[in-house]
C-alpha cells in the first residue's frame, strides 16, 4: 500500500488526518520509489525505538554494518534538527530543576512530535536501496504506526526498572551537574523515565507494537537481530551496492554532530570516537578510533577511514 493512500485512510474530521496528510507530503519520495521486492518502499524501513541508554544506537551500528544496511540514527542529527527549529530559550534549572516529572515527559513528547516531520524528510531524500534502520528515543508509536505496512517492521526495546536506574545515574549526571540543585534534577530524570517508558507500554501495546524487556544492555543486539533478521531474505540474497559510500555517507553525519557539539560546548580537546570503516569490504564490522581534527583533516584529503 502506498503511504499516500494509507495516510488518507481517516474519517472525516479525524484529528489524525492533518498530521497523517503531513506524513504523505514528507513521504512522497519514498512512495514512488519502487522496492527490489516491487512493493513500497517503505518494507525497507525497520524502526528501532525505545529508551536511552539500553544499547540501542551500539546494537544499531552493529547489525547495519554486519548486513551492509543504511543506517539512521536521530540523536546523530540533533545539532542539524535543532537549527531547522525554534530556539529553546529555557535555561537547565527550567528545564530540570523548576519541573516536575510529567512535565519533562510531555515536553519529551511535544519534541518527539516536532522533529518527527524532519526525519520523514530525511528519509525521503535516502537514495540507496538498501533496508534502512531507524533508530532513536524519539520514536513514538502512535507517531510512525500508520506508516507501517506490517508491526513485523518495528520493534522496542526498554530496561527493567532496575537497569533503568542504574542507566539513568550513570548517564544524567552530565546535564544534573549543571544545574543548581543536582539531586532534584536527577530525581526529576528518573521520574521522567519512568512516565515515558509507561507511555511507551501503554502506547506499542495499543499499536499491536513488539516491544523487549531487557536485564542487561547486552540483551538488546540478540533481542532485536532476531526480529531484522527475515526481514532481510531477500537482500542477503543481493548484491549490496556500494558499502564504502554508505558507511561514509554514516561518518559524515556522526562527525557533523560532533563538530556541532564541540562548537557549542565550546571544547578545546575533543577526544576521540570510534566511526566505521570505510572499506568496501560487505560486512565489515571494524571501526577506526580517531580525533576529530584528524578525521576532518583526512576527509579535506578525500581520504577513506580505514582500520585495515
Amino acid at each position: 500500500m502506498h503511504i499516500a493512500r494509507k495516510a488518507l485512510e481517516t474519517e472525516p474530521g479525524d484529528p489524525s488526518i492533518s498530521y497523517n496528510l503531513a506524513c504523505a507530503e514528507a513521504l512522497a519520495g519514498i512512495s514512488r520509489n519502487a522496492l527490489l521486492s516491487g512493493t513500497d518502499r517503505l518494507y525497507r524501513i525497520f524502526w528501532f525505538g525505545g529508551m536511552s541508554g539500553v544499547g540501542k544506537t551500539t546494537a544499531a551500528l552493529t547489525l547495519a554494518h554486519r548486513y551492509d544496511l543504511c543506517l539512521y540514527t536521530v540523536d546523530a542529527r540533533t545539532y542539524e534538527h535543532a537549527a531547522k527549529l525554534p530556539a529553546d530559550p529555557r535555561t537547565l534549572d527550567e528545564i530540570w530543576v523548576h519541573t516536575t516529572s510529567e512535565t519533562l515527559a510531555d515536553w519529551f513528547d511535544a519534541g518527539s512530535r516536532e522533529r518527527f516531520r524532519l526525519i520523514l524528510g530525511d528519509l525521503a531524500s535516502i537514495e540507496d536501496d538498501a533496508p534502512v534502520i531507524v533508530e532513536g528515543p524519539q520514536l513514538l508509536p502512535d507517531l510512525f504506526a500508520p506508516l507501517l505496512p506490517a508491526p513485523d517492521r518495528a520493534v522496542y526495546v526498554v530496561a527493567r526498572p532496575e537497569l533503568q536506574q542504574r542507566l539513568v545515574k550513570a548517564r544524567g549526571h552530565g546535564v544534573s551537574s549543571r544545574t543548581s540543585d543536582p539531586e532534584r534534577a536527577l530525581a526529576n530524570r528518573l521520574g521522567r523515565d519512568e512516565v515515558l517508558v509507561e507511555r511507551l507500554r501503554a502506547s506499542a501495546a495499543e499499536h499491536g507494537l513488539p516491544l523487549v524487556e531487557v536485564a542487561e544492555v547486552e540483551e538488546t543486539l540478540p533481542a532485536v537481530e532476531s526480529r531484522l533478521l527475515p526481514l532481510l531474505e531477500d537482500w542477503r540474497g543481493h548484491d549490496h551496492g556500494d558499502v564504502s559510500a554508505r558507511r561514509r555517507e554514516e561518518n559524515d553525519v556522526r562527525l557533523h554532530q560532533w563538530r556541532a557539539h564541540v562548537d557549542a560546548a565550546g571544547i578545546e580537546e575533543a577526544g576521540k570516537l570510534e566511526l566505521a570503516c570505510e572499506c568496501d569490504r560487505p560486512g565489515c564490522e571494524s571501526t577506526v578510533l580517531i580525533g576529530l581534527f584528524e578525521a576532518e583533516a583526512a576527509r579535506g584529503r578525500a581520504e577513506h577511514l580505514l582500520s585495515h
